[in-house]
């Protein structure tokens, strides 16, 4: 007969057509077997009985009981000595051994810890029964059970280490291999926020009392959907790596909270934290643009105040508990805040620009509107009548548009290019409110039989900063999040237990926002009133989730099957698509706004005489030129549509309800091959529904997206154009209209779970590992895609792009909510829906071949018990995603193959550029210099019809693309789309897709590789003293370490391109370090009560009064530090080389030849850099050629490091065990300023390149070192 560890490896294997024999295999199993080792949210206590000889005593009877509630169990030693507990509740325990002849033995204070097994072996002694032995539980810390990476952060912990504003989820971070960096938004998408051990941010999952509370929208790490507070946790832990099978709705960290109980004794607290600006720090930058602008340094206002209190105790001793929480956080501060602002000369017509000679510009005053202006040497000033004259119309800057500029505060920090785009940086005012109410009952119904029930709700009102001073916040956001579980805790028999949990937990948002109508956008600007960034919007997140454990002891086994279910709907309000827009967009126009320009061989006017600009300089032209003359290039039209076609009305509220189903299934054995040595092997089974639209308000292409890119990639190869491609159209789907869902249902979710842990001696364990492991997705993707993407359901199209619109009187800027006449009409509603022909269209799909991710993780540890409460592990952890989401442009332009040379368009291209630059030519060449280049065999086949004026076809689209360069893809888009200078033998659209320029999908295609190596020494709490040391020596790789949540085209840079493949016919060529990468990394936390006063080691024989000055002194600290992140160096500000959308990085001269980077201050504009020279840094890079998507993640700026320390102190009140604790905490103790390479200035042509523009602050992101202190009551 085989053994369950037989059967799951053989089940790891199988071939999948569907899912009901898993399911119905798991369903039996459900019904006839296990019980457990630690179910999620318990603990377990395994151990063997054996007389002082080391021979096994079967048939002891073993009483386990909990110190604080009396709840006991009673099990019997099987014949081999072993007894077992399973799903206990996690706390301290006495264990009672009893036998006739032999002594009563009596283990006291066992500390079991949430989602752990603890070993707990007993020797007897010969003698009678009523005699009893009594020793203290010295057990080992170490995991000798299996192959799990984490720790458990104990109430010690909880309650006594330094946390800001009591924000108890910083503490999830204190783990190897754990990524934290400060932000006041933990819906960030930042890939490095809550990134552990190698998987994505938004893969953690989060369980309360072994229920769900996870975000299933946003999926945000180290938070819970109902915020626990410090005083209601009991203790939590965080499994990083190789968990078993009762484990992994998602791929990342399994986080579990538990909530504090109610015990025999009545307990309570009252406490107050505060937080004052007085004892903070001025944040870097803002104490910068502070003096930069005369004015004094002072510190953003950071009050808060925290009150509340706890009590708990018995309703009916031994049998019913409570416990309950409430807890208030009031807070007016002022968040350090970064707005882009026109410079005083620009909003007053003046344009500065650097001159390609600087001898030609001696620089003075310039004359503007109203005033003068220094022109410093080496630039020049454009007055307004000298940009009327370049202006095609002769109108020069828009009166209205410098009206509007006038609303702006003056500039204190460079911005963009320092002279015209510059920055204004300000301590925003904020006030917020929070509350929080947490209860739990537990009952014990009988030895055997206990239930909890757990309720919790919060009410909050977050006002997030205001766009500028006086201005009211940008959105209000108000929360009413509340949930609630209950569960029932059964042993069936001494060998079955069973333990059930039901939950309900609701996240409810509602966001108030400041867009009610049409708005305008000057790129570059912040819009000063905030239109366009900030609406209006609702949400509900109801999700009801179904855990059950059903556990079986039999023999050496220690088996268990179990299921967890949980269905989610969404149902949301927006106001983002319900609103027409325009943008001032230079990008939109023909030549990317630097054809109206000094120097350009396009500038033909007489005005153009002007110094030429400089190459560096251009992209800060072109933007300050558009945006003076209010050119409003892109219009968009947005519209939305009821299910039968009908238009909405424009300006209302476009409501949708998303739904997901997961059922999870897993059978796991435990098999204690011998009394030191176990094996455990499991398999998970998940199978989760495509998101969908509840009331069937879904469309989706008709097309396969995925098959439709693979197409058109395999033509290319052939030589095939992009014209042949298949038309998109859209149509309803989704199970509500009886059609298929966004992607098909993956039944191939099988994650097969392998651990060996290995005891040769009592103070030494080996164990090591194997699990397979899947990402959660979905529910982020269609929200996404509804949002503004459905075509046909809520539609946008923008006016085309390229066209000369500054020729336009009608695109000219007349008010922030004035549409121009280029605006798109709304096409007609109703299904099937096709999106119009060669429009030009920018926009986001689902690529319905989506798989569910996954990864595969190993380790291998080694651990040692030191003695004297100390334990170290060293030990391998590795995972390896594969089919990960990565970014990807569907329609991006082929790299069309001509067969009879056998060259593709990216070889083809970087030949005659390579030869152009060889030669010496440039933009303003004239057309006879081409004359001596060689003929290309692709160029002359493919585009035959370029011939022409004395040229050859090489000769002359070698011309087409140094008049565009470096912005080499706007040269193919000319020849492709308006036959400019020539369209090839295949007509118009022969390499761009005729319905978009570009179509980003969120596609399972990425992989990843994460080697590390995790040192951890511990001591747990013992006379006083207890710390965690964590070092993480690790690698980690990948395609794009983006999170689910962010746009298609969302994009996280780390300083430059990283998050999406700008190659998407070689992603490859993306493969490289993850933006969350770091080489070493250590944090580590300690608490130590000092030994003064009675009953300690000085003065233990002090009298009452001195006592109360030198005794119940306490000290606690954590440090966090990480060598630094890694950065990237973008292409350039408008290099458009391989991807239409996005510019990619810059490449090296000489691969072998990087920049020297190092943190240096005052290098840029007064501000640091992570380059210890930047200028000769710029000569290290070239701009990427078609084809390239440029060096990704491998140059290093700044980590992360905080010291925060605390010291407390209390005082006996003179009443049995009543006491007054004082707390001083201090954050960033040392007041390290650490850069952030995430606001980095990092385009080549940008004055200001290699400037860091912010920091990663603590206390809220906002400051540099702060302080809070505590007054707590408790008995």
């Amino acid at each position: 007969m085989l053994s369950l560890v037989e059967v799951v490896v053989k089940l790891s294997r199988p071939s999948l057509r569907g899912i009901p024999t898993v399911v119905a295999l798991a369903l039996l199993l459900q019904l006839v077997v296990s019980a457990a080792w630690a179910q999620t949210g318990t603990a377990a206590l395994v151990g063997d009985v054996t007389d002082t000889q080391k021979q096994v005593i079967p048939g002891a009877s073993i009483t386990l009981s909990n110190i604080g509630t009396g709840a006991s169990q009673t099990t019997v030693s099987d014949e081999r000595g072993t007894y077992r507990f399973g799903s206990v509740q996690p706390g301290r325990y006495n264990i009672k051994v009893e036998l006739s002849g032999f002594k009563t033995s009596v283990i006291e204070r066992v500390e079991l810890q949430v989602d752990s097994v603890a070993r707990q072996n007993i020797a007897l002694e010969i003698g009678g029964i009523s005699e009893t032995v009594s020793v203290v539980a010295a057990s080992m810390q170490l995991n000798t059970i299996d192959a799990s990476v984490g720790n458990v952060i104990s109430r010690e912990q909880i309650r006594s280490l330094p946390v800001e504003a009591q924000n108890v989820v910083h503490l999830l971070s204190l783990q190897p291999g754990a990524v934290f960096i400060p932000t006041a938004n933990p819906a960030t998408v930042d890939p490095r926020y809550g990134s552990v051990a190698g998987a994505r941010a938004d893969q953690q999952s989060v369980t309360l009392d072994g229920i769900d509370v996870n975000d299933p929208q946003l999926s945000t790490a180290y938070t819970s959907a109902i915020r626990m507070t410090q005083e209601a946790l009991q203790e939590f832990r965080v499994s990083t790596s190789n968990f078993n099978a009762e484990m992994g709705r998602s791929s990342g960290p399994q986080v579990s909270l538990i909530t504090r109980s109610g015990t025999n004794q009545f307990d309570g607290s009252g406490y107050w934290t505060g937080r004052r600006t007085a004892t903070s720090s001025n944040e870097y930058f803002l104490k910068l643009s502070q003096l930069s602008s005369g004015k004094p340094s002072q510190a953003p206002k950071l009050n808060k105040d925290i009150f509340g209190g706890s009590f708990g105790g018995p309703i009916r001793r031994n049998k019913l508990f409570f416990f309950g929480n409430i807890e208030a956080l009031r807070e007016q501060s002022e968040a350090p805040v970064l707005r882009n602002v026109p410079s005083n000369s620009m909003r007053d017509g003046v344009l500065m620009y650097r001159c390609a000679v600087a001898a030609l510009c001696p620089g003075g005053t310039v004359r503007g509107v109203t005033a003068n202006h220094t022109v410093d040497a080496g630039f020049y000033g454009m007055t307004p009548a000298e940009i009327a004259a370049i202006d095609p119309l002769g109108i020069g800057p828009s009166a209205a548009a410098l009206a509007y500029f006038r609303k702006y505060p003056s500039p204190n920090d460079p911005g963009r290019d320092g002279r015209n785009l510059m920055d204004y940086r300000f301590a925003a005012p904020i006030e917020n409110q929070f509350l929080n109410l947490i209860s739990r009952v537990d009952y014990k119904a009988a030895n055997n039989h206990s239930f909890f029930g757990r309720f919790g709700k919060q009410n909050d009102t977050i006002n997030t900063a205001p766009q500028f001073e006086g201005l009211d916040p940008l959105r209000q956001r108000l929360f009413n999040n509340y949930g609630g579980a209950v569960g029932y805790d059964s042993v069936l028999s001494p060998t079955l237990t069973n333990s059930f949990r039901y939950g309900f937990t609701k996240i409810d948002e509602n966001n108030a926002g400041l867009t009610k109508n049409n708005y305008v956008n000057f790129r570059f600007i912040s819009p000063y009133e905030g239109f366009g960034s900030s609406f209006t919007d609702t949400r509900q997140t109801p999700t009801q989730n179904f855990v059950n454990d059903l556990s079986w002891f039999k023999g050496r086994h220690t088996m268990k099957v179990g299921t967890n279910i949980r269905f989610t709907r969404v149902p949301k309000e927006r106001f983002q698509s319900s609103y027409l827009s325009a943008t001032v967009n230079p990008s939109w126009v023909a030549g990317v706004g630097r054809r109206n320009m000094p120097g350009s061989s396009f500038c033909t006017l007489p005005g153009c005489s002007l110094p030429a600009v400089a190459t560096a300089f251009q992209g800060g032209y072109a933007d300050t030129w558009l945006n003076l003359l209010g050119v409003l290039s892109q219009a968009t039209q947005r519209a939305n549509y009821n299910k039968d076609g009908t238009p909405q009305a424009p300006g209302t509220a476009v409501g949708r309800e998303i739904g997901s189903d997961e059922f999870e299934f897993y059978v796991q054995d435990a098999w204690q091959l011998r009394s030191n040595l176990t094996v455990t092997a499991g398999v998970r089974y998940g199978i989760y529904s495509p998101p969908f639209e509840v009331n069937g308000l879904q469309v989706a292409p008709t097309v396969s997206m995925g098959q439709w890119f693979d197409t058109r990639a395999a033509n290319a190869l052939k030589g095939i154009p992009s014209n042949a491609s298949q038309i998109i159209t859209f149509d309803l789907a989704g199970p509500k209209n009886g059609k298929p869902g966004f992607y098909a249902w993956d039944k191939n979710n099988l994650a097969p779970r392998l651990a060996v842990a290995w005891t040769p001696t009592e103070r030494i364990v080996i164990r090591g590992g194997y699990s397979k492991v899947f990402d959660r997705v979905g529910v982020g993707l269609a929200t996404n895609f509804d949002e503004g993407f459905a075509y046909g359901m809520s539609t946008q199209i923008s006016s085309p792009f390229g066209l000369a619109y500054e020729t336009n009187p009608g695109a000219r800027f007349r008010g922030i909510d004035q549409m121009p006449p280029t605006m798109p009409a709304a096409p007609a509603g109703g299904f099937p829906q096709t999106p119009p022909i060669r429009a030009g269209v920018i926009t986001t799909t689902i690529d319905d071949t989506l798989v569910t991710p996954s990864a595969h993780m190993g380790s291998a540890i080694i651990g040692f018990d030191l003695g004297k409460n100390y334990t170290i592990e060293a030990g391998y952890v590795g995972r390896f995603g594969r089919d990960l989401l990565a970014r990807r442009d569907l329609a991006m332009p082929l790299n069309l193959m001509d067969p009879a040379s056998g060259t593709d368009y990216f070889t083809a291209a970087q030949s005659i550029i390579r030869a152009a630059q060889a030669a010496g030519l440039s933009s303003n060449s004239p057309a006879s210099a081409y004359a001596g280049l060689p003929a290309v065999a692709y160029w002359q086949n493919i585009f035959p019809a370029a011939a022409g004026g004395g040229l050859t076809a090489t000769q002359a689209i070698t011309r087409a693309f140094m008049q565009n360069g470096p912005d080499w893809i706007t040269a193919l888009y000319d020849m492709d789309t308006s036959c400019d200078p020539a369209c090839s033998k295949f007509g118009p659209y022969a390499y761009f897709a005729e319905q978009y320029d570009s179509l980003a999908a969120i596609s399972s295609i990425g992989r990843s590789n994460y080697n590390a190596l995790n040192l951890t020494l511990r001591r747990r709490f013992a006379d006083g003293v207890q710390f965690d040391f964590n070092y993480t020596l690790a690698k980690s790789e990948d395609m794009g370490s983006q999170v689910e949540r962010g746009s298609a085209f969302g994009n996280f840079s780390n300083g430059g391109n990283s998050g999406f493949l700008v190659n998407s016919f070689d992603p490859e060529l993306n493969y490289g370090t993850s933006d969350f990468d770091i080489r070493h990394q250590i944090n580590a936390n300690w608490l130590v009560e000092l030994p003064f006063g009675q009953g300690k080691r000085f003065g233990s024989g002090v009298n009452g009064f001195v006592n109360q000055v030198i005794g119940d002194w306490s000290v606690a600290g954590l440090m966090r530090w990480n060598s630094g992140f890694p950065f990237n160096v973008a292409n350039c500000r408008s290099c458009w080389a391989t991807n239409w959308n996005l510019q990619g990085n810059a490449m090296l001269v000489d691969p072998n030849d990087l920049p020297q980077t190092g943190t240096t201050r005052n290098k840029v504009d007064n501000r640091p850099s992570p380059f210890v020279d930047p200028v000769a840094a710029l000569t290290k890079f070239r701009r990427a050629l078609p084809g390239e998507a440029g060096v990704r993640n491998i140059f290093r700026g700044d980590g992360y490091y905080t010291l925060d320390m605390s010291v407390s102190k209390a005082w006996s009140l003179g009443i049995a065990d009543h006491r007054l604790r004082f707390r001083w905490d201090v954050f960033n103790a040392t007041n390290t300023p650490k850069f952030d390479v995430g606001q980095l200035t990092n385009t080549p042509d940008t004055p200001g390149f290699g400037r860091y523009n912010g920091t990663l602050a603590t206390c809220d992101a906002q400051a540099g070192r702060c302080m809070q202190f505590a007054l707590r009551y408790e008995f």
